[in-house]
């Protein structure tokens, strides 16, 4: 019997955090972020420190998170489609109902993060050592992690050689904060591109969901409604897959 709960308890130990959580009523964090399945921090609800990523959220979780509350200096980046895939919002206050961001129900996959990095570095400095710090600047590791995840969060990306040197530069001559180099990402002509949804975009998002589901090509009737929704409603290939499940001809076909 001890040896039963001894490999038990090995056993827990090494899943992922991520499977390791569970709607519950766990402690607020110190740092990080609490996903409630209702609005205005209601329900039940799961936590993420700052530093964690979450790249699958477990299937009980999936698509039901209504509210997100922010604690100590955490920002949070969530996306709609598993492996930080899909359309992503990034969150660095409370949002009490997420309906008004379009984004109810719609939270498949998130990451969590110190915000402010460079002031929650300096902020236990005096003066004198505080300018000497800024003076020598972050280890070019630290500006190449900041780089790669403002380009991945932003333009779901690794950068290039060319954007990865111009933002490192940024960061150690300039003193450019993460923020800066996002913000300077989202004014980007790709990420315009990228975020501007088009009535081509949209029947090819509609296109690849009926092939995915039903194994077809759209028809007419069908698919205008789907691209309707795709560009008045923001909806994702995802979510048009979704709504696919539902329908008579898909329930027939997995009989």
């Amino acid at each position: 019997m001890r040896t039963l709960l001894a490999t038990a308890f090995a056993v827990a130990l090494m899943l992922p955090s991520a499977s390791a959580q569970r709607w519950g009523r766990e402690r607020f964090p110190d740092s990080g972020a609490c996903f409630f399945r209702d609005a205005n921090f209601r329900g039940d609800y799961f936590c993420v420190r700052a530093g964690d990523d979450v790249p699958r959220v477990p299937d009980d979780m999936n698509d039901q998170i209504s509210s997100i509350r922010l604690f100590g200096r955490a920002e949070v980046v969530v996306f709609r489609d598993i492996r930080f895939n899909g359309g992503s919002l990034r969150l660095d206050h409370n949002a009490s109902n997420l309906r008004d961001e379009n984004w109810n129900d719609r939270i498949s996959s998130m990451r969590v993060q110190a915000s402010g990095q460079r002031s929650d570095r300096f902020g236990d400095l005096n003066d004198a050592d505080r300018g000497r710090d800024r003076a020598r600047g972050p280890a070019p590791a630290d500006v190449d992690r900041i780089v790669r995840r403002a380009y991945q969060d932003v333009l779901g990306r690794d950068p290039d050689e060319g954007g990865l040197r111009q933002y490192r530069s940024r960061i150690v001559d300039d003193h450019w904060t993460e923020e800066q180099v996002r913000d300077s990402l989202r004014n980007s002509p790709e990420y315009r591109e990228k975020t501007t949804m088009t009535r081509p975009k949209a029947q090819e998002i509609v296109r690849k969901a009926y092939l995915n589901m039903l194994k077809r090509e759209p028809d007419a009737a069908g698919a205008e409604a789907y691209i309707q929704h795709v560009l008045r409603d923001n909806w994702s290939q995802d979510d048009v897959e979704k709504d696919l499940r539902r329908s008579p001809e898909y329930r027939q076909k997995n009989r």
